[in-house]
């Protein structure tokens, strides 16, 4: 698997063997030391990675069950004490594409990384980094050269998630709630606890948790989809990545009605942060909201075992939102060698450029229709003749290949909808 055997603590006893001091300075880390290990992970990189990132997504178990790791380099820094930065990466000829995702990397930690990489790999044009957390630029997702950053480089809006920040208690929580949402979700609990007697809420831990539990949230979750007449959100070959992550990191919070599972909401935890992946609820079950109980139960229990964070993933912001989920965005991430190297990557760069322009423009696009006046009148009737026309071409070109201009039908489910 790539994995090299080095002894697992804080700072292991050969890290200092066969690196390289550091020749540039970060700039709010004091690092004494850094080390690269090429093709290989170092033993103490899982501890390490969710000691630092607190992130599912940035877990070798979560890595390990999309990717290979055998092709994956390491990049280890540290101060005195610890191990403070830990990058991992794979090289594509000119490019260095930063494995670790949705974590937090500061301008020094980017900056540092991409001094000692250009450093040491002299064909590197650029680093590639997807859906960081980062301050780089952050401000304007803008698709010029930062003048603030050490290098050239190209920050865009790549991944949105909703976060809900956890206070300490249940019922701070529930205080926090906004007053609607507060009297609907009692409503609605003392509806079903009236009607069916034997619910009841309960959570399986790691151990606990089998297939089958699985397959029968991922059922309910298609049963959903079925009735919004939306394409299924998990493929069987992903029910197998579900469990064996579920048995590493996960909980499952389940609502029960006569011994049967009725919703259940399906999570994970790193450190004190914990993220949402599934939830649903059988859909003849709609009347008492079960699919918002079972989430509110399960924010109960990540309370109680010290959680301070849930991620709910993106979309569907609007329910989220009366969980007091805030939106979060994070960018990809690119830093040229230099501008001569941005200049020789054209393609990327005039890419981001415009992937930059169009989410400027859908930002636009989403302010006005939140508005009432004839700006967004105008705005609906102009996309509905666009969609009109699309249509319209489509069919010809099919009556011209000699087809019945069957029209097609996209939709996107959601795994979190409640």
């Amino acid at each position: 698997m790539g994995i090299e055997n080095t002894t697992a603590h804080a700072i292991p006893a050969n890290f200092w063997k066969e690196g390289s001091p550091s020749f540039a300075a970060h700039a709010d880390k004091n690092i004494v030391f850094n080390r690269f290990y090429d093709s290989a992970i170092p033993d103490f990189a899982d501890a390490s990675l969710e000691r630092l990132y607190e992130n599912i997504y940035c877990t070798l178990t979560r890595i390990g069950l999309y990717e290979r790791l055998d092709d994956i380099h390491t990049f280890a820094a540290a101060d005195e004490h610890d191990i403070v930065l830990l990058i991992l990466f794979r090289i594509d000829r000119n490019t260095v594409r930063i494995v670790n995702q949705q974590i937090a990397l500061s301008a020094g930690d980017l900056a540092y990384f991409a001094v000692n990489v250009f450093s040491r790999y002299p064909a590197a044009r650029r680093i590639e980094g997807y859906a960081l957390d980062t301050p780089v630029d952050s401000s304007t997702f803008a698709s010029t050269f930062a003048s603030t950053f050490s290098f050239p480089v190209q920050v865009l809006p790549q991944l949105e998630e909703n976060v809900v920040a956890l206070p300490s208690s249940a019922d701070a929580y529930m205080g926090q709630l906004g007053k609607s949402t507060r009297e609907l979700m009692r409503r609605s609990m003392r509806k079903c606890a009236a009607q069916f007697p034997s619910c009841r809420f309960e959570v399986l831990s790691t151990h606990q948790i089998t297939p089958r539990h699985v397959r029968e949230l991922v059922d309910l979750t298609d049963q959903r989809m079925d009735a919004r007449n939306a394409t299924p959100y998990v493929e069987n070959s992903d029910i197998d990545r579900i469990v064996r992550l579920a048995r590493s990191h996960g909980y499952l919070g389940i609502m029960l009605i006569d011994d049967t599972i009725v919703a259940a909401c399906l999570c994970s935890r790193v450190g004190k942060r914990h993220f949402l992946h599934l939830v649903g609820h059988a859909p003849r079950f709609d009347a008492y909201r079960l699919g918002r109980q079972v989430t509110l139960h399960t924010i109960y229990h990540a309370i109680a075992i010290g959680g301070r964070e849930l991620w709910m993933m993106g979309g569907h912001h609007d329910w989220k939102s009366h969980f007091l989920a805030r939106r979060k965005t994070l960018g990809s991430v690119t830093i040229y060698r230099s501008r001569v190297a941005a200049l020789v990557c054209w393609r990327t760069l005039l890419r981001n450029a415009a992937r930059t322009r169009l989410h400027s423009l859908r930002l636009l696009v989403t302010t006005v229709q939140a508005r009432d006046g004839a700006g967004k009148r105008l705005l609906v009737h102009s996309f509905a003749a666009l969609r009109h026309a699309k249509k319209g071409l489509r069919r010809l070109r099919s009556l011209l290949a000699g087809g019945a201009g069957k029209p097609s039908l996209r939709r996107n489910g959601d795994s979190t909808d409640a």
